[in-house]
């Protein structure tokens, strides 16, 4: 493992993040419009953009228990053939039912995807500036999620959905040569009764709790927020597409920031909860905030601000994962969490569905992080 050099250990499971999401945020961040444009309710979408983390919570932990067998290595490339499979078909037909069940098998390509990845960039991690090496890992998939969905407003702005579809299928074939360059972990044995223990203690109950609580808002945005600055705030694709591109830069950067800060913390022997709470509430109440904004300013500034929020949120999410699990059992322990992640995602967007109005699901969202946040204070968590 030692031998691994610093572009094969670091840098290509950072573009592998990248390019994965450019290529999949192209498609979830203009789906929904397309969907109202075809004629779907607001409940379907929300029930059809549920599919996709429904499945992923399925299979999430069966896939983080392979991850710990398995070389991750070999998931990630199995991943990408799964995920072609899905775009092709969602290419072929409109129809409700076929759309459903080619978002599913998109979601189990999906979980598989999202855990291995992590899981093996983990494993490989080393022991030095873990907070500035996760904060680059966050940051590459940030800029993705921006540069997709800016790719993806110009491509249906000039052409339609079904460009975009392509766009992405085309971007499986690089994938697959990345993730041919990717280290190659040997699977261990485990027991289900070591992750038993390591899941059990009070600290990492409350952390799940806040991770749940934290992820509603992604829910709320994959299912809403489209939709909320396309018919309200009345912005066009390119428009739709800058605002994410913009947030999700400045985000990338913040994570870099944020990462460096929670080495200096790690250093000087004090734990991370101050800086997961804090991140945790200025993104909660910036989501409550949306419900007051009408033009393109107004929700830049609360987007810039709630960046702030979900980058100190995320890095810091993932170095206290680096302190709380070991690597050799990192890939069942990470499922849990991204299984939890994908469950909030999964209630953030049927809430969001269900209830009138794009912003709704974002007040609720916001409410639930903080009142989270208050419960860890009163429980006062060890991480």
């Amino acid at each position: 493992m030692d031998n691994l050099s610093f572009f094969r250990r670091y840098i290509v499971p950072c573009l592998a993040g990248f390019l994965q999401a450019t290529f999949l945020w192209a498609i979830l961040t203009y789906i929904t419009i397309y969907w109202v444009d075809m004629g779907y309710s607001h409940l379907q979408v929300g029930i059809l953009r549920a599919v996709f983390p429904l499945v992923s919570l399925a299979l999430m932990i069966p896939f983080g228990v392979a991850v710990d067998r398995i070389s991750p290595k070999k998931l990630i490339i199995a991943s990408q053939l799964i995920f072609a499979l899905s775009i092709a078909g969602l290419m072929t037909t409109q129809e409700f039912w076929p759309t459903m069940l080619l978002l599913a098998v998109g979601g189990a390509g999906s979980a598989l995807f999202n855990n291995a990845l992590p899981s093996l960039f983990y494993k490989t991690l080393g022991s030095g500036i873990r907070g500035l090496k996760l904060g680059f890992f966050t940051a590459g998939i940030l800029v993705g999620y921006g540069l997709g969905s800016l790719l993806g407003g110009y491509i249906y702005t000039g052409l339609d959905m079904n460009a975009i579809f392509l766009f992405s299928l085309a971007g499986t074939v690089p994938m697959v040569l990345l993730s041919l360059l990717l280290a190659d972990v040997p699977g261990t044995r485990v027991k289900i009764s070591d992750y038993r223990a390591d899941l059990s203690s009070k600290s990492v109950v409350v952390f799940v709790i806040l991770v749940f609580a934290f992820s509603l808002h992604g829910g709320a945005e994959q299912s809403s927020f489209s939709l909320f600055l396309n018919k309200d705030i009345k912005l066009d694709m390119e428009s739709v597409g800058w605002l994410f591109f913009i947030h999700a830069n400045v985000m990338a950067l913040l994570s870099i920031v944020s990462g460096y800060y929670g080495d200096r913390v790690n250093a000087r022997g004090k734990g991370l909860a101050a800086l997961y709470y804090a991140g945790i509430a200025v993104s909660g109440l910036t989501n409550i905030m949306l419900m007051f904004t009408t033009n393109f300013g107004n929700v830049l500034a609360t987007r810039l601000t709630h960046a702030v929020g979900d980058s100190l949120t995320l890095v810091t999410r993932s170095l206290i994962v680096s302190n709380l699990f070991i690597t050799s059992r990192m890939g069942g322990n990470l499922a849990t969490i991204q299984t939890t992640i994908t469950l909030g995602t999964l209630c953030g967007s049927i809430i969001s569905g269900a209830v009138p109005g794009y912003v709704s699901g974002f007040v609720i969202a916001g409410a639930a992080a903080v009142m989270a946040v208050i419960y860890a204070l009163i429980v006062k968590p060890k991480f």
